[in-house]
């Protein structure tokens, strides 16, 4: 993978918002960069743009501990045309808004207590020095929210460390919360724990993670009902002893289940 990211963001950084208000955020570190660059006959099937994003972890210069997250959307150039002078690359230049930034700024709007808050953003355009020039480098920043993250894509999970009573408290503020979030239209990107970050002191359960939007209802529909019980298993909130209830005609007998 191409390291499209090499500079402009070393730890230390700062980097200027311009919406919704004026802000800057300083670069703790960079957890993470993906790459989906394509070449120029899948971006002709309609398959997407080309593309690399970069997720940093980063901080309010002025109160440092106060903590949020950064990513950065970088249209790159065709597989193959990554050494043509700069006017040719130039020529597939793009524009692109974010499905997560239209997320967070609906979700913020919305102001429902239980997801990140979008702090920042800029929709800017690459200069000569970019992978494509005039191609589009958007940035969004959304709020660290307090709390311990319930799982994670390793497998390991702090849900499960947790006792029972503590467990069914965080259940109870899932049914509410998810039913909250879909009310306005959204669903989180992964049905798991680590789309859950538990806040024990606020008793607050964050639903995080909404980069493809996943808008689940407009005025005109109505989404069906939730199983709730299903969103559970799904979620990991409860331990299924078998694969029954993911079949039709299941009898819903949870006796055996571990809560």
């Amino acid at each position: 993978m191409p390291p499209w990211f090499r500079k402009g963001i070393d730890a230390g950084t700062i980097i200027n918002f311009d919406q919704p208000v004026p802000s800057r955020w300083q670069i703790v570190q960079k957890p993470s960069e993906e790459d989906w660059q394509l070449t120029e006959a899948e971006y002709r099937r309609g398959e997407r743009l080309s593309f690399a994003v970069t997720k940093l972890l980063c901080c309010d210069p002025k109160n440092p501990s106060t903590f949020a997250f950064m990513r950065i959307y970088l249209q790159v150039p065709y597989k193959g045309t990554e050494i043509d002078d700069a006017d040719t690359r130039a020529t597939q230049a793009a524009t692109l808004i974010p499905r997560e930034l239209l997320a967070y700024q609906d979700l913020t709007a919305q102001d429902i207590g239980c997801t990140p808050k979008l702090l920042g953003y800029k929709v800017s355009t690459q200069d000569n020095r970019g992978p494509v020039t005039g191609g589009f480098a958007v940035y969004l920043t959304w709020e660290k929210v307090p709390g311990v993250r319930l799982g994670n894509k390793d497998g390991s999970n702090e849900f499960w460390a947790l006792d029972n009573a503590e467990r069914e408290e965080i259940r109870q503020y899932f049914e509410k919360n998810l039913q909250a979030i879909r009310g306005i239209g959204y669903f989180p990107d992964t049905s798991a724990l680590s789309s859950l970050v538990w806040d024990k002191n606020s008793k607050t359960l964050y639903f995080i993670g909404f980069r493809r939007r996943n808008i689940v209802s407009t005025a005109q529909t109505e989404p069906p009902p939730l199983d709730m019980t299903k969103r559970l298993a799904f979620f990991g909130l409860v331990e299924p002893n078998s694969r029954a209830w993911l079949k039709e005609g299941w009898d819903r007998d949870t006796t055996k289940w571990e809560w």
